[in-house]
């Protein structure tokens, strides 16, 4: 698309000449609709997911049906964080959770972001759009007795899946995307995440153990030569991550589960939690789940008050120096 050049309206509003016709809708004014398309092949260009894009560009979208529904002047450069406050208000008013709110302002700070650094306003209008504070809660996870449930209803292939969730916390379209090649040796998983990265990821020797079994005795002979995911439904189709949430779904409904939600985002949330309560460190944790700051890791440890003390007994410092006791015994 055009860049152009930044010109002053008779408005005060800076706008970019792009050489359109003055016919066109448009005219000669760059719009937010403009912005977003070349925010969204940026970021195509970059290398973003589809769904990374496509969850701009519902942000970019809604935003900008809010702002015709105000008769806001359609120009980029007339974006200002006034309105944006006034977006954030009317989702609250929607209802949507604070989680889905910080999103909606992370996005548009994002573009608005990448707008002033192509130089496409004059600077960054968002800038000083406030995050929205999100409630920190304790995600219910699933503890052994609902495992044994979860794992005696299970079949073949489900138990797997179960265990490599447990096992490696891996997201559910990492999980569906599992191929043939990527069980590599020396028990390792090679995992395509979010953006394409790779990265390798460690596998317990009982889940290490139970891959070949299932590949040579459970796994659905395949409907193609060419596919070559591991999980397969039983035509022999690449299992989808809707059929696997809906395969957990059942299982849990199977097993009584009652007061946790058996979907694969709960199964990382539990291979976090045990991971750090069995002795793991905070950052290889990091590393397995694929996360680029501990931030996005702490999201998924919430260790409740009965556990933290188990764990402060096993670490207490002056438990754990004889000095302290000493020094009172003298005393």
């Amino acid at each position: 698309m055009a860049r152009g050049h930044l010109t002053r309206s008779p408005s005060g509003h800076l706008t970019r000449r792009t050489g359109r016709s003055p016919d066109s809708p448009s005219g000669s004014t760059f719009t937010l609709a403009d912005g977003l398309a070349d925010f969204l092949v940026s970021g195509r260009a970059r290398g973003l997911s589809p769904k990374t894009l496509d969850w701009y560009r519902m942000i970019g979208e809604r935003f900008a049906a809010f702002r015709t529904n105000r008769d806001a002047d359609p120009a980029l450069s007339a974006v200002s964080v006034a309105e944006a406050r006034a977006f954030v208000v009317s989702l609250q008013d929607a209802g949507l959770a604070p989680s889905s709110i910080a999103g909606f302002v992370r996005g548009l700070r994002a573009f608005s972001a990448w707008c002033a650094a192509e130089g496409l306003v004059a600077e960054d209008p968002l800038r000083r759009l406030p995050r929205p504070h999100v409630p920190s809660r304790l995600i219910a996870t699933l503890g052994p007795v609902e495992l044994e449930r979860l794992l005696a209803v299970a079949s073949r292939r489900d138990r797997l899946i179960i265990a490599l969730l447990l096992d490696t916390g891996l997201r559910l379209s990492e999980l569906a995307g599992l191929r043939t090649g990527d069980l590599l040796p020396d028990g390792y998983l090679r995992v395509r995440g979010k953006g394409g990265k790779e990265r390798l990821v460690p596998l317990g020797t009982v889940t290490e153990a139970r891959l070949p079994d299932y590949l040579a005795h459970g796994r659905p002979r395949p409907i193609g030569r060419d596919v070559d995911h591991v999980f397969l439904a039983r035509d022999g189709r690449p299992l989808t991550p809707v059929a696997i949430q809906h395969a957990l779904r059942r299982l849990g409904a199977r097993a009584g589960l009652d007061g946790v939600r058996t979907n694969p985002h709960t199964f990382r949330h539990t291979f976090a939690k045990l991971y750090l309560l069995n002795g793991g460190d905070v950052f290889s944790l990091q590393r397995i789940l694929g996360h680029t700051t501990l931030d996005m890791v702490r999201r998924y440890v919430n260790l409740d008050t009965n556990e933290v003390k188990r764990q402060h007994a096993q670490a207490s410092p002056v438990d754990r120096l004889a000095i302290v006791s000493r020094a009172f015994a003298r005393a």
